[in-house]
C-alpha cells in the first residue's frame, strides 16, 4: 500500500464518484474522505487534515455553489476542484463563472440555442482568433456576437439584453378603421439581438471572476463561462498556483490525483526549466501556415515557419528547435515528409515531430498516419488542421520531450550519486576495518594496564582515582568501537551469531545483576518478572545478552530519578517474549519509525545521552532477526516505552548452527 501523502475531501451525495477516484488516489498515496454536503465539508476542513477538496457540482444544490467558493476563500491553502456534468453546466442554472472544456461539451451549444437568457463566453486568444468557438456555435444554429475585447462588456450585455426584451414586446396595433377594417399587430421587421456573446479574454482567472461578477451585477440572469484550449493538466497546475479553483468535467475526475501529485512535485520548476519552446512549422499551403503560426505564437511558443523542406533542413541543427510540425504534402518539396522527418532526427535526435496529413486521397492519408508509427513520431493530424487541436498535440509532444530529457538527466545524476555513494561506502568499510584491527589492539592494552594500575594503587587514593578514570573511559570507548565494528559486520553481511542451546533465564538474570547497580545509583525502581522455567530455545547467549543489556542501558539512561524499569519474560505458544518497560521520556509518534535507523537519536534523547552513536537499537534488532525473531516498540512521549523482542521456540530435532 502506498504511503499516505495527504487526504482529499470529496463532497458528493452518492458513492459513484468515490468509487471512481479512489483507485487513482490510493495508487498515489492520497486518501479520499467523503462527506455529503456543505455543513460536513466545513466541519472537516476545520480539522486541518485535508490538502484538497473535490466538490461534485452535479450533486450539489445550485444555491450552494457560491457557498463552496466562499468556503475555499476561508481555506485558501486547500486546493479546490469542482466537477461539472452536462446538466450542471446548463446556462439555465444561475451560477458564478464556470469553465468549459474544449472541445465544447456535447449538447452544450444546443442548450444555449433553446434559451433566451444572455450567455457570455470568455474565450482565450487562440480559440477566439481562430474562430473555433464561434464556428462550434454556428454549427448548432447559434449566431454569436464576437467582441475583440471584454472592455465595457457588462454594459454591452445589459444593453443587448434590454434591447432584446424591448424587441420581444408586442408592438402597438395599427388602426385602419377608415377603410372599414379592424386593427392588426404591426409585424416586427428587425431580428432579435443575439443572446450569445463570445469575447476575447487574455487576463487571469481572478480577472475573469471579477468580470463575471460585474456582468451578473448588471444583468443577474446572465450565464458566464470561460473557455481555454490549454492542456487540462497545465491549466490546472497554473490555477492551483494562483490559488484558484480547478473546474473539470465530471468524467475527468480520475485526473485529480495526477494533477495534485504533479503540482506537489516541482511543476513550477519544470515549467520554468522548459522556458520558451521553439517550433519549426513547415507546410506548402501559405494561408494555413500563417494562421497556424499565429495561433502557436499566441499560445506562447517561438515559431519559425517555412514553405520549403530544404530551408527547413538548413534551419535545423541540434538544439535549434524543440519540435517540428511538418505538412506531408510534397508539392513544393524535393523530399517526402517521411524522408524529411528522418533527416531532421539525424541532425537532432531529441527533436519531436508532428505530421499534418492531407485527408485525400485516402491512401496517402493512411500512409501518413502509418509513417508516424513506423518512424516513432509524436502525432498525425488530418488537414484542415484546427489550431486548438494542433496546440493540444504540440503541448503533449513537448511535455514528452521534456520528460525524456529530464529522465536522462536524472539517470545521469543518479549514476554519479551511486558512484559517490560507492566511494563513501568503500571508505566507511575501510575505516571500520581499521578501527576493528588497528584501534582495538592498543585499546585492549589500555584496558589491561589500567586494571593493573588500579590494583597497584589501592594504597594511593588520588592516583587510584586517576587510574579508575582511565579504565572507565577506556571501557566506554571499547563499547563505542564495538558498536562500529558490529555495524560494519552487519552491513557487510558478516555479523557472527553462534546458534546453540540458549539459556535465556540465565542470560536475563546475568544482565539484571550488572545493570541493577546502575539503576540503584540513579534511584530507579528495578524489577524482574520471569517464569520459573522456559521451553527449549536456540540462540547465542552472548548476543542475546548484548540485546537485553542494550535495552536495559537505554531504559536506565532515559528514565528520570524515581522512575521504574521492569524486565519481563513471557511464554507464548510458539515463542518467548522479552520486554523492557520503563517510565522514561518516551518517543513521539513522528520519531517511532526512525528508531531503528543507524545514528538516529530523538531530540529528547540527545539532551540526556552521555555517550554513543545511536547504533544500539539497530544492532540489537539485527541480532534478533538473525535468531528468527523480531523486535518492536510501544511508546508515548512523556509516559514511557516498552521495547520487546521474541525468539521462536526450538523445534524438535533442531541442531545448532553458526551464522
Amino acid at each position: 500500500m502506498a504511503e499516505i501523502k495527504g487526504r482529499v475531501l470529496v463532497v458528493t451525495s452518492g458513492k459513484e464518484l468515490l468509487d471512481e477516484i479512489t483507485p487513482s488516489m490510493s495508487g498515489r498515496g492520497l486518501e479520499p474522505v467523503c462527506v455529503p454536503n456543505l455543513k460536513y465539508a466545513a466541519a472537516r476542513l476545520a480539522t486541518g487534515d485535508c490538502s484538497a477538496m473535490v466538490v461534485d457540482f452535479s450533486k450539489v444544490p445550485p444555491a450552494e455553489r457560491e457557498a463552496f467558493l466562499a468556503l475555499h476563500k476561508q481555506y485558501p491553502r486547500i486546493h479546490l476542484f469542482t466537477l461539472e456534468s452536462t446538466a450542471s453546466m446548463t446556462p439555465t442554472i444561475v451560477s458564478p463563472l464556470r469553465r468549459l472544456s474544449w472541445p465544447l461539451p456535447m449538447g452544450f451549444a444546443d442548450q444555449v440555442r433553446v434559451i433566451a437568457r444572455p450567455v457570455v463566453i470568455l474565450a482565450d486568444q487562440v480559440l477566439f482568433t481562430t474562430g473555433a468557438v464561434q464556428t462550434a456555435f454556428q454549427q448548432s444554429g447559434v449566431q454569436p456576437v464576437s467582441l475583440e475585447s471584454p472592455k465595457g462588456l457588462p454594459d454591452f450585455i445589459r444593453e443587448q439584453n434590454e434591447a432584446r426584451i424591448f424587441a420581444a414586446k408586442p408592438k402597438p396595433k395599427k388602426s385602419w378603421s377608415l377603410l372599414g377594417g379592424g386593427e392588426e399587430e404591426e409585424p416586427a421587421t428587425a431580428p432579435l439581438p443575439g443572446n450569445v456573446v463570445v469575447a476575447q479574454f487574455t487576463g487571469t482567472l481572478a480577472e475573469a471572476d471579477a468580470l463575471d461578477a460585474g456582468i451578473r451585477a448588471s444583468t443577474p440572469e446572465a450565464a458566464c463561462y470561460f473557455i481555454s484550449g490549454v492542456d487540462t493538466v497545465r491549466f490546472a497546475i497554473q490555477a492551483l498556483k494562483d490559488g484558484h479553483q480547478v473546474a473539470l468535467p465530471r468524467e475527468q475526475s480520475g485526473r485529480i490525483a495526477g494533477i495534485l501529485i504533479e503540482n506537489s512535485e516541482g511543476a513550477d520548476v519544470r515549467l520554468k526549466e522548459r522556458g520558451n519552446e521553439r517550433i519549426l512549422l513547415l507546410d506548402n499551403f501559405k494561408p494555413a501556415l500563417t494562421s497556424l503560426s499565429q495561433a502557436l505564437v499566441g499560445a506562447g511558443y517561438e515559431v519559425t515557419s517555412t514553405l520549403d523542406g530544404e530551408e527547413a533542413l538548413g534551419l535545423c541543427k541540434k538544439g535549434a528547435f524543440h519540435l517540428a510540425v511538418i505538412g506531408t504534402a510534397t508539392t513544393f518539396a524535393q523530399v517526402s515528409g517521411a524522408e524529411l522527418a528522418q533527416k531532421l532526427r539525424e541532425r537532432d535526435p531529441d527533436l519531436r515531430i508532428i505530421f499534418m496529413v492531407d485527408q485525400y486521397p485516402l491512401k496517402a492519408a493512411l500512409q501518413g498516419v502509418s509513417q508516424v508509427v513506423e518512424l516513432g513520431l509524436d502525432d498525425a493530424i488530418l488537414k484542415p488542421v484546427e489550431a486548438s487541436r494542433l496546440i493540444f498535440s504540440v503541448e503533449k509532444a513537448l511535455e514528452r520531450r521534456f520528460l525524456i530529457l529530464e529522465n536522462a538527466r536524472l539517470l545521469k545524476e543518479m549514476q554519479a550519486l551511486n558512484q559517490q555513494l560507492a566511494a563513501v561506502n568503500g571508505f566507511q568499510k575501510n575505516f571500520f576495518a581499521t578501527v576493528a584491527h588497528d584501534v582495538k589492539s592498543p585499546l585492549t592494552a589500555i584496558l589491561g594496564y589500567s586494571e593493573v594500575l588500579t590494583g597497584k594503587l589501592k594504597a594511593m587514593p588520588s592516583e587510584a582515582r586517576y587510574a579508575a578514570n582511565i579504565q572507565t573511559s577506556a571501557k566506554t570507548l571499547n563499547v563505542l568501537i564495538s558498536d562500529l565494528v558490529d555495524l560494519a559486520a552487519i552491513e557487510s553481511g558478516k555479523l557472527r551469531v553462534e546458534i546453540g542451546t540458549l539459556n535465556l533465564l540465565a542470560v536475563v538474570q546475568d544482565v539484571c545483576a550488572r545493570v541493577e547497580i546502575a539503576a540503584q545509583k540513579r534511584k530507579l525502581n528495578f524489577a524482574m518478572e520471569v517464569p520459573p522455567v522456559l521451553p527449549p530455545l536456540a540462540g547465542d547467549d552472548a548476543r542475546i545478552g548484548q540485546v537485553v543489556q542494550n535495552l536495559c542501558t537505554n531504559a536506565i539512561q532515559y528514565t528520570k530519578e524515581g522512575g521504574k524499569i521492569t524486565i519481563k519474560v513471557e511464554n507464548a505458544p510458539d515463542r518467548v517474549i522479552v520486554s523492557v518497560i520503563d517510565t522514561g521520556i518516551g518517543i513521539s509518534k513522528e520519531d517511532l519509525p526512525r528508531v531503528w535507523e543507524r545514528f538516529f537519536q530523538t531530540k529528547e534523547a540527545q539532551g540526556m545521552r552521555k555517550a554513543g552513536f545511536g547504533l544500539g537499537l539497530k544492532i540489537a534488532r539485527e541480532i534478533v532477526l538473525r535468531h528468527g525473531g523480531e523486535m518492536g516498540i510501544e511508546s508515548e512521549l512523556g509516559v514511557g516505552s516498552r521495547f520487546f523482542f521474541h525468539i521462536p521456540l526450538k523445534k524438535p530435532g533442531e541442531t545448532a548452527a553458526a551464522n
